[in-house]
């Protein structure tokens, strides 16, 4: 019995992680927010396409709220960067995804008003 004890305390000590660090909360938030906006985008941006671009403002409105809402992640990414202690992985993610869903939905206002 006491074998089994050593080898499972044995591997088992290999697997820990010293650190203090977790993953970011709002990095893991922004990120899952700027994925459900991409996501949205290209709905949108599909259903405008194969309706000829004659989609109910109800649509528009979505879109509206979106790329506001999209440039609060991209705040919210911002800051979860800026988080002591926290792994930078999520938060970079999100940084990166909230970027370009912001770029995608203000590039698709700015060429719509062209």
């Amino acid at each position: 019995m006491g074998d089994i004890e050593n080898v499972v305390r044995k591997r088992g000590r290999n697997h820990y992680k010293f650190t203090e660090k977790v993953h970011s909360k709002k990095g893991i938030v922004a990120l899952f927010i700027a994925a459900v906006l991409l996501v949205l985008y290209v709905v949108i941006v599909y259903r405008a396409f194969s309706s000829e671009g004659k989609l109910s403002a109800y649509y528009g409105s979505a879109g509206i709220f979106s790329m506001i809402l999209s440039l609060v992640t991209f705040v919210l990414a911002i800051q979860s960067t800026m988080e002591e202690d926290s792994f930078q992985l999520f938060p970079r993610m999100a940084v990166v995804v909230s970027f370009v869903v912001s770029v995608c939905w203000i590039g698709t206002y700015v060429i719509g008003f062209m």
